[in-house]
């Protein structure tokens, strides 16, 4: 088991991606700490890991909050040192630019990359007492390419993957590792929901599953076998990248096609 005796902590885990990860962590053998601000559903996924035979906390963490954030760090040490930390929380926002409102360009940023600052700053402070660990963040494609409508996406996606980067060289040698998921289209609940506001959801679908090489949008559970290899001992050496889980997304197999027209 690549995780046993190991305690890993995942932000964001009461669905989706984070869902995901928690479980496969737990699957080999991590002891993992979930954090979310959705306290139902977290607990559902916590009851999921236990039914499974694995081990796993539930903890109350809005990551735009320090108190939250460092709370959720002390409930993982009470297991022991923190092995792992993955900084998954986040949200996604579409629309023009010259309509964005500055509170929706402030609550993206907030969660995605204030949260993700927070998570890591104390992962880091925690690892450094007890002589490293793996942190991984989730960047996105969005901070490679763009289309109509995603600045405030793109600009917090590409935040994230430089932050990764800096934390990267910045610990280093004290074994503090950190590297960051790209994923593509995932089927996840949120990009259900954004399918389900669409005037043809269906069709949508199908057009966006083109873009990618392999002609499919990938499955949380594809995002948390990637976050298990960087979480484990077998991507030692990898430290301050960018992996790509999209599925050939960014080769520009297909050029961008909006699936709705911009509205007038």
């Amino acid at each position: 088991m690549r995780m046993k005796n190991k305690i890993a902590i995942v932000t964001g885990a009461a669905r989706g991606n984070g869902r995901a990860i928690a479980l496969r962590l737990a699957e080999e053998g991590a002891t993992v700490v979930l954090g979310d601000v959705n306290e139902d559903q977290l607990n559902r996924v916590t009851a999921e890991i236990e039914a499974a035979g694995g081990r796993a906390t539930a903890v109350r963490c809005d990551v735009t909050s320090e108190a939250d954030v460092a709370a959720l760090i002390a409930a993982a040490e009470e297991h022991g040192p923190v092995n792992a930390v993955v900084a998954q929380a986040g949200i996604s926002y579409s629309g023009p630019l010259d309509s964005t409102p500055l509170d929706q360009w402030q609550r993206l940023m907030n969660i995605d990359v204030t949260g993700t600052f927070l998570t890591v700053r104390e992962a880091v402070r925690s690892m450094l007492r007890t002589g490293g660990g793996s942190i991984v963040t989730m960047s996105g494609t969005y901070a490679y390419m763009a289309e109509p409508g995603t600045t405030g996406f793109c600009a917090a996606k590409a935040a994230i993957l430089s932050f990764t980067r800096a934390v990267a060289a910045e610990y280093g040698d004290r074994d503090i590792r950190c590297n960051a998921i790209v994923p593509g289209y995932v089927m996840t609940e949120m990009v259900q929901e954004v399918y389900d506001n669409l005037p043809d959801g269906a069709a949508a679908h199908e057009e966006i599953s083109k873009w990618h090489a392999l002609g499919r949008i990938a499955t949380p559970q594809e995002v948390a076998n990637m976050a298990l290899f960087l979480c484990s001992d077998e991507s030692s050496f990898s430290t301050g990248s960018p992996f790509l889980v999209d599925g050939g997304l960014t080769t520009g197999i297909n050029s961008f096609q909006r699936p709705i027209a911009r509205p007038a």
